[in-house]
């Protein structure tokens, strides 16, 4: 089948100046099958940006993979990771709608995807990766020139780290001018797959569907991140019935000045999230996927969780802090917080103050530490036991007091003990990475992804 050639090209998109008219039924979008994840949502919004800067007429847009995601430290891994997302813009089924209850009379229905296909297309000439994609032709006019809309600031877009949020945001800028200031009053069920990014299951029983619960999840965690990084500030207005909370809405008023300052160049990606995850034992491949999945604030509650349970000295010991970790992350009882301490060996990385690199310095230190591995079982055992007391005497006091006991206790066949060996090991052999180092790194796993 011959390739489609794009008929609309597009310059770089401004992350610090670009504005979005983004039409009132594409903002409160309920998911019906699969999951909209924050990434989802914040690349459908820059392909939108990018089809209604286009200038010529046609059915398909194309723009460089490296101005839709020119915002973060990419590698080859990442592309991927852009594949990914732009298979559930293909496949997830959502509801449009005006923004309110499709059961309130006068209101238009419909149902689609988020994009209708995409390629992803390496012009050979100038090794230059593009982006294409369509809309369905149904509710292509609604979005690229669209009659009710809301403006959106892509460089606030860029700040926002939940999908919950970002859909929160969409929703209650487009009533900042509204002589009211306040959004529409819907039940609070309504709100929910919204929020969430996930379907409703009708008939679910589950006590997380309880309000209480979903203000804990979703509500409270939204509406601080949107007052602390947006123009905007939002107030939650609960109405009852009797004692029951039935009904909410917001209240917006524009904020001259965001309470933390914006970075303008705020990477899509918090990698050091993945980076956490590596250090618990986990594949870089698991980690990726269940960073795709599920929100940023619940993976750093779960990570949170584990840490400290891993660093009680009153508790029994952790046998798996992998198994640990993906059970609160799938079950959800991990408390969601504001600040992320995290152990104190990782506090001492080097690679987490460096954001641009974070990600391909986690996929290299991963990489480093099956070797130093391999080079240890190489050992017999008199050299091991050499290694390892080499170790205790270099390293060992250094740690945490928890770390330090798991060792004494059990040695490298402790899971979290083994990284931290593996981790000197590997500054041992090897020493810090150098930019070649890195270089010569992705550029031979990018020809084996090939």
């Amino acid at each position: 089948m011959a390739t489609r050639v794009a008929k609309k090209k597009t310059d770089v998109v401004s992350q610090s100046s670009a504005e979005l008219r983004k039409a009132v039924e594409a903002i409160a979008i309920q998911p019906k099958s699969g999951k909209i994840t924050l990434l989802t949502r914040k690349l459908f919004n820059v392909l939108l940006a990018v089809a209604q800067q286009a200038d010529e007429s046609g059915d398909t847009y194309r723009a460089l993979l490296s101005d839709i995601v020119k915002n973060s430290a990419f590698d080859s891994n990442d592309t991927a990771l852009v594949k990914e997302h732009l298979r559930r813009m293909v496949s997830v089924q959502v509801e449009w709608s005006t923004g309110t209850s499709s059961q309130k009379p006068g209101r238009k229905w419909g149902i689609s995807t988020l994009i209708a296909d995409a390629e992803i297309l390496e012009d050979t000439t100038t090794r230059r990766v593009w982006v294409e994609f369509s809309f369905a032709p149904k509710i292509k006019k609604k979005l690229l020139d669209p009659v009710q809309y809301a403006r959106l600031s892509l460089q606030f877009q860029s700040q926002l780290r939940s999908s919950a949020g970002l859909a929160l945001y969409e929703i209650c800028v487009r009533y900042l001018t509204n002589p009211s200031h306040l959004t529409m009053r819907e039940p609070w069920e309504w709100w929910r797959p919204i929020l969430s990014g996930t379907p409703d299951l009708e008939g679910s029983n589950d006590a997380k569907h309880e309000y209480k619960y979903f203000k804990r999840d979703y509500l409270r965690p939204a509406i601080a991140e949107v007052n602390a990084v947006t123009n905007i500030n939002i107030e939650l207005m609960e109405h009852r019935e009797g004692r029951r909370i039935s009904e909410i809405q917001f209240r917006v008023v524009e904020r001259k000045k965001p309470i933390t300052a914006i970075d303008k160049h705020q990477n899509m990606f918090d990698s050091t999230l993945i980076d956490r995850m590596l250090r618990l034992g986990i594949p870089l491949k698991d980690a990726q996927t269940m960073y795709n999945n599920n929100e940023e604030n619940h993976i750093r509650a779960a990570l949170q969780m584990t840490e400290q349970r891993i660093c009680s000295t009153t508790l029994p010991v952790v046998r798996s802090a992998a198994a640990l970790f993906k059970d609160a992350l799938k079950k959800g009882y991990a408390p969601l917080i504001k600040e992320v301490q995290t152990l104190p060996y990782i506090k001492k990385r080097d690679t987490l103050e460096k954001d641009p690199k974070i990600r391909l310095l986690a996929e290299y230190a991963a990489y480093r530490r099956k070797q130093a591995r391999k080079l240890y079982d190489k050992q017999d055992i008199q050299d091991q036991k050499l290694t390892c007391e080499l170790f205790e005497d270099e390293a060992l006091a250094s740690l945490g007091t928890h770390l330090r006991d798991e060792w004494r206790k059990r040695g490298i066949v402790s899971k979290i003990a083994e990284t931290a060996f593996l981790d000197w090991l590997v500054l041992k052999t090897w020493g810090k990475p150098t930019d070649g180092d890195l270089l010569a790194f992705t550029l031979n796993h990018a020809r084996v992804a090939e």
